[in-house]
């Protein structure tokens, strides 16, 4: 038999090695030198494996070479090779990896079933997602990716609509231009995702532990992608991102009612860093900024104003709404344009209001910690948002100073009572949650964990599934995990009572116990003496997941939610304390 190149070597130093070790005497054989042994022969496999890449990488290149030659004679350089694989999903890429593109897509499947008192029990099943994935590099700095929903639902409707829409350059931008730092800079460009938290940022949902974002994120750190631009950079253990943002395809509308004041903007901000990183412990530490400028969008045309009205108590499938606040930009049914109008000539008014929007800004800060220690893991995060509101715009326009000089003023009045709108002049909202997992099998989550070298897109996140050290596929019984988790929001601000409740009432006449005030001034004074009435939730939910193979996850969730205190429209779900359990097959390639 004809020994090839690395086989002759591996026999020559296999050889070698044997009468290196017979020639010495007995009593040198020891368990060093075996171990001293065993690494030199590990050297000399890792040289030979490396020959074998270089005569392949070499066969490739003249055999690409002689095609490209005898196909069209005039001796072109010869394409680089192409390599396929399948690595959950479609990838194919060049032997130089310049050019790359990746073919894949998920579904989601969810059912469920929910003792609900005050809303009646409910069950349902949905196909809460379902998308295809198209993304990839090409002339070795620029990067793409594109992904559309087909028909996901959520509850109640369809979400189909595109979701990541971008392009990327990375690339050694400060060292190109002389300066002492030789890390890439990414730059983003069109429709992603905002750098707002940890649990929003892992979009891959194979990287969320449990069914369901928690009720904080999906409030204050929407995980929806807007058009923008942003810019980051990193190493292993640390990295920054920041990007200005404006509307997105998901908006309720493509852009506000009352355009005449512009589009909303908002600037975000994200810094990461592990003081610990290794193959069995991770310590993790994040912080997220944001600043949003309203202009002229309501609640009409982004519905993340209408604060908490998307959450739905961490069981979308269900699609049972315990929170959420008025319209935070004032203008619930929009547009009232008093332009012209008596009111807008009012004096009080100081000839600010011409639109009837209230909302200057808000300002939001986002905490974020893990702790993983093999296969246990703990992770939090904690969020507050301050809304500023103007005041006259926000309490004046609502109650009417002298019904017979204005005789359409309470109408109006009546119209924004039954939308529910807090009348205090600012707001501020918070929440937070806590979770610990466990991997019964041993798997740890960070070999779930990439940075921006392996993920530009959402860097420092837990983005994909865990290595699986025993799939079904391989005699195995795959990965167990166990997990619990509870989740608080409080979106109830400034003074409550019945005057918070006011549209289920129906009218400001019928809320027991309260009386109109007499007068422009003494009717301001008493209205900014009303808080936001968008209610409070604490929940706990338990876990057990199951991941037969690399893409494949079945879910079950138990949740219980231990307080409940009403929105501002729904006195009647006062300590609604439902239970929940809910499934989910999840394929993703």
């Amino acid at each position: 038999m004809k020994l090839g190149v690395g086989q002759r070597a591996l026999a020559i130093a296999a050889f070698g090695l044997y009468a290196t070790a017979s020639a010495a005497p007995a009593a040198a054989d020891t368990a060093s030198e075996i171990r001293e042994l065993k690494a030199r022969l590990m050297q000399l496999e890792a040289q030979v494996s490396k020959q074998r890449a270089d005569v392949k990488h070499a066969t490739n290149v003249a055999n690409a070479a002689q095609a490209h030659v005898s196909k069209d004679g005039h001796g072109h350089p010869p394409p680089p090779p192409v390599f396929v694989s399948f690595k959950n999903g479609l990838f194919v890429e060049t032997e130089d990896k310049a050019f790359s593109i990746y073919l894949g897509g998920r579904v989601n499947a969810d059912g469920g079933w929910q003792s609900d008192p005050g809303n009646g029990d409910a069950s349902g099943v949905v196909l809460r997602r379902a998308r295809i994935d198209v993304a990839g590099k090409a002339f070795k700095y620029w990067y793409y990716r594109t992904q559309f929903e087909f028909g996901g639902s959520q509850g109640g409707g369809s979400t189909a609509n595109v979701r990541d829409a971008w392009l990327g350059f990375n690339y050694p931008i400060l060292a190109k231009l002389g300066l002492p730092y030789e890390k890439n800079i990414f730059i983003q460009l069109a429709n992603q995702l905002r750098p707002l938290g940890l649990e929003a940022l892992s979009t891959s949902n194979s990287g969320i532990t449990f069914i369901e974002r928690s009720m904080m994120s999906d409030s204050f750190n929407t995980p929806r992608r807007h058009l923008g631009a942003s810019i980051s950079t990193g190493d292993h253990n640390w990295g920054v991102k920041g990007g200005i943002y404006s509307g997105s395809p998901q908006d309720t509308a493509i852009r506000p009612f009352n355009n005449l004041l512009g589009q909303y903007w908002e600037v975000d901000g994200r810094a990461v860093y592990l003081p610990i990183r290794t193959e069995e412990d991770l310590i993790h530490f994040g912080a997220t900024g944001r600043y949003y400028r309203n202009n002229g969008a309501s609640g009409a045309s982004n519905d993340e104003l209408l604060v908490g009205r998307g959450v739905r108590n961490e069981a979308n499938a269900l699609n049972t709404r315990l929170l959420g606040t008025p319209d935070m930009s004032c203008n619930p049914g929009g547009p009232f344009n008093l332009f012209g109008s008596a009111w807008a000539a009012y004096p009080a008014f100081n000839g600010q209001v011409n639109q009837n929007n209230c909302l200057n800004g808000v300002a939001a800060f986002n905490a974020e910690f893990v702790a993983v220690h093999g296969p246990f893991s703990i992770q939090a995060e904690y969020a507050r948002s301050y809304y500023s509101r103007d005041t006259y715009t926000s309490a004046g326009l609502l109650l009417t100073p002298n019904a017979t000089a204005f005789p359409a003023a309470p109408a109006l009045q009546a119209a924004r009572l039954a939308a529910g709108q807090g009348l205090a002049s600012s707001a501020s909202f918070d929440g937070w949650y806590v979770q610990v997992q466990y991997f019964l099998t041993g798997e740890t989550r960070i070999t779930a964990y990439t940075d921006i070298e392996h993920n530009v897109n959402t860097p420092y996140t837990f983005s994909t599934q865990p290595k699986i050290l025993n799939p079904v596929s391989k005699g195995g019984w795959g990965a167990w995990e166990v997990a619990a988790r509870w989740s608080a929001i409080n979106l109830d601000s400034g003074s409550q009572g019945y005057w918070s409740y006011f549209p289920a009432y129906g009218a400001i006449g019928l809320v027991p116990g309260t009386a109109i005030p007499a007068g422009f001034f003494p009717a301001t004074l008493a209205a900014n003496t009303v808080g936001t009435t968008g209610g409070r939730v604490d929940k706990i939910t338990l876990g057990l997941n199951w991941y037969p193979e690399k893409g494949y996850r079945l879910l079950f969730n138990y949740g219980r939610v231990m307080d409940n205190r009403a929105p501002y429209n729904q006195p009647w779900l006062n300590s609604n304390n439902t239970s929940s359990f809910l499934t989910r097959a999840e394929v993703w390639w």
